[in-house]
């Protein structure tokens, strides 16, 4: 991270830092956060050659993709064009606009021959909006836009990764475990087969609350379900909770392979 003069002047009105580990993310300071999902996301994503995160908001997972060493080349691509400024700010706060391009980009017509997009990904990442009915809008435009499936479902977010990536190579999104049918159906209908799923639990005694899923394009059929991934080892009864080892290590380390 830049001196305090330089990082403070990359700051917008209303405008906040937050830590997402060893990385500074540009908050809006509405009330819209990076949480669980996109710290989970960045830590399950394999390292690749090349990464592309569709729509990336601020960029949490995208600066976690480059900050961790993940891949030395990650494109976020985000439609809101004051989210991609703000993430394109935070890359360079963070000294890594040499490993990370955002681009102000419609995922729904990205396709790997635009020239700004530069060929094919070894792996692209999604956390896409849950809610697919219009529900009760948010105030904030870019939280409602992370949240409901205004400018695009789990289909079409399928569909950009499997227009980006290699031949076999992994699509990673964490989705909420009741529409898994529809993140399923979504994947194999672009050609992308699930080949990997961990169900993130809050605590021992919850039910799970996110889906970790890695699909293959072209892959053959064969679906592995990873052990559960548990974050606190008691439920939240208002004692202080630990952190599981294990939950603990992934976040240390922003990764699933220890």
């Amino acid at each position: 991270m830049s001196d305090g003069s330089t990082s403070f002047a990359a700051l917008r009105e209303g405008e906040r830092f937050s830590a997402a580990g060893r990385i500074s993310v540009i908050e809006n300071g509405t009330g819209l956060s990076w949480g669980t999902d996109a710290w989970l996301l960045a830590s399950y994503a394999r390292p690749s050659r090349r990464i592309c995160e569709l729509g990336c908001g601020r960029g949490v997972i995208s600066l976690l993709l480059a900050g961790y060493g993940k891949s030395e080349d990650v494109v976020g691509a985000e439609l809101n064009p004051a989210s991609a400024d703000a993430a394109a700010r935070a890359a360079v706060i963070n000294g890594l606009d040499g490993s990370l391009r955002i681009l102000c980009r419609d995922i729904r017509t990205m396709k790997y021959t635009d020239p700004d997009v530069g060929g094919r990904f070894s792996a692209v990442v999604a956390n896409p909006p849950y809610i697919a009915h219009p529900g009760m809008k948010n105030s904030d435009p870019e939280a409602d836009d992370a949240r409901h499936e205004n400018n695009g479902g789990i289909a079409d977010f399928c569909a950009a990764a499997a227009r980006l990536l290699n031949h076999r190579g992994s699509f990673f999104c964490v989705f909420r475990p009741a529409r898994l049918p529809d993140l399923f159906a979504a994947m194999r209908q672009s050609g992308i087969e699930p080949k990997r799923m961990t169900a993130v639990f809050p605590d021992t005694v919850s039910p799970p609350s996110l889906i970790l899923c890695e699909g293959i394009l072209g892959g053959a059929p064969g679906l592995e379900t990873a052990p559960p991934f548990i974050i606190y080892d008691a439920p939240a009864d208002g004692s202080p909770r630990r952190m599981t080892a294990r939950a603990q290590s992934v976040y240390e380390k922003c990764s699933f392979q220890i």
